[in-house]
Parts: C-alpha cells; sequence; structure tokens
C-alpha cells in the first residue's frame, strides 16, 4: 500500500471535526494526480491557513517540508501505479465472484451483483469526487479501496463516524457511499440519512436491509451477504475488491 495515501485517509478517518489537518489531508489526496504543478501556497489557500502549516503538516509525517513530500510522490507515484496495474492485470473477475459467492451463505444473486457494481461504478465515473460514510468497520475495510481509486485518478476519501451520520462540506454533485450491513446505523440516524439522501442524489446506499435500499437516490446497492460478523466482513472485502476491479475494466482502462 501506499503509505503516504495510507496516512491521509487514517487523518482524515481520524479527525471528528474539521480541523486543519483533516483539510490539508483532503487537499493533498486531491491534488495528488497534479502535483508537478501544486505549491505550498495552494495548498494553503484550499485549507484556509499558510505554507508554515503546511510544512508542519508535512513534518508532522516525517517528510522535512512539502517540497521533500511533494519529491517523494513524484517517485512513488509511478511505482504505486505500476503495482497496481500488474495487479488489475492478474485480477480474476470469476475467481472474485466465486469467493463471494462462498462467502455469502446463500446470499449472492451475481447477475443483481454484477449489474449493481456496473451502476454503482458508472456514479463513481461521473462523479467529481466521492465520500464514504458508514458504520466504523465497515468503513475501515474500504482503506485498500480507496487507496487504489485514488491511484486511478478519483478522489475519494471516507469521513469519521461519531455518534451521528454526517458529510463534511461537499459539492450536490459529489457521490456519496453510505455503507451499513445490517441497517442498524441508518436506522439510529434516519433523520440524518434522510437528510443526506435529499442534499447529494448521488447517493449510494450500501446494505441488506431493503428498507433503506428503497430510499437511495443514487440506488440501493445490496450487499451478498445478511450479517455483520468475520465471515460477512471478509465478503465485503471481496466485493469492494471487484468494485475496484470492474471501474479499473469499464472506466479506467478505457480512459
Amino acid at each position: 500500500m501506499n503509505t503516504l495515501i495510507s496516512l491521509l485517509l487514517s487523518i482524515i478517518n481520524n479527525t471528528l471535526t474539521d480541523n486543519t489537518a483533516r483539510e490539508i489531508a483532503r487537499q493533498l489526496i486531491r491534488a495528488y494526480h497534479d502535483f508537478d504543478n501544486i505549491k505550498a501556497s495552494q495548498i494553503a489557500e484550499r485549507s484556509f491557513c499558510n505554507t508554515s502549516t503546511v510544512n508542519r503538516f508535512c513534518k508532522s509525517l516525517g517528510f522535512q517540508s512539502f517540497l521533500d513530500l511533494k519529491s517523494y510522490i513524484t517517485v512513488s507515484h509511478g511505482v504505486r501505479e505500476s503495482q497496481l496495474l500488474h495487479h488489475m492485470q492478474v485480477t480474476d473477475g470469476r475467481r472474485i465472484l466465486n469467493n463471494i459467492n462462498a462467502l455469502s451463505n446463500g446470499y449472492f444473486d451475481e447477475k443483481s451483483f454484477i449489474e449493481n457494481c456496473q451502476k454503482y461504478n458508472d456514479i463513481i465515473a461521473k462523479a467529481p469526487s466521492a465520500v464514504v460514510v458508514g458504520a466504523v468497520y465497515p468503513e475501515a475495510l474500504t482503506f485498500h479501496y480507496m487507496e487504489d481509486m485514488i491511484e486511478m485518478g478519483k478522489c475519494i476519501y471516507n469521513t469519521p463516524i461519531n455518534r451521528q451520520l454526517s458529510v463534511p462540506s461537499e459539492r450536490p454533485e459529489t457521490a456519496v457511499i453510505l455503507i451499513s450491513f445490517t441497517g442498524r446505523l441508518f436506522r439510529y440516524c434516519t433523520a440524518e440519512f434522510n437528510e443526506i439522501c435529499e442534499k447529494y442524489p448521488a447517493t449510494i446506499v450500501m446494505s441488506a436491509d431493503e428498507e433503506f435500499l428503497k430510499n437511495s437516490p443514487g440506488g440501493g446497492f445490496r450487499l451478498p451477504f445478511r450479517g455483520d460478523d468475520e465471515v460477512n466482513n471478509a465478503a465485503f472485502i471481496e466485493m469492494m475488491r471487484y468494485l475496484k476491479y470492474d471501474y479499473y475494466i469499464r472506466h479506467y482502462q478505457k480512459a
């Protein structure tokens, strides 16, 4: 995994308020594919701080300065991209589907699942950026998916969950991915759930609870399993792996 992107995603996930560190991390992810043309002053302006704050942030990650971080990204990006392309080229989509079927406890409708994946990725491809919001552990399981999607040029990050569902200030066309295996989180935060769905038309709800899937403005994504134990966690990781693979084949590779 790309250590820097993982660090930035971790900072975003573990910062419960929209503070400066969280905003700098978001802006660094947004600028990832244009770093040759980005200056510390631009990141500072977008993060509503000054260049000294940006440099202090970079030092907190183990770099000497923003220029040191920029140099690291310039070198590591090409290496990480080659790794990603190799992994995708040797990925067997059929094998992933078989893995999901084996882990699904009999709830896997392959045709419907593939259609959902394609619809999901079409929405993600059209959106300028995407935000993952969900129950704490399922959201954490999306880290590798988000990292590879960032490598494929899609600005995507997660947002921390405290006692309520919330999305950071984003444009209405942002894709919002709401995840709750059982739907308990949505039931607990029904008002916030409805508010997000109303504000963001490209909201995709991932759950096994049909009640919330039908309210998803961007289309409901029924999870191919029921429950939230370790087996379901493994199935979810394979599901995100297939989503990433489908995005690579149908959107990134053709670009």
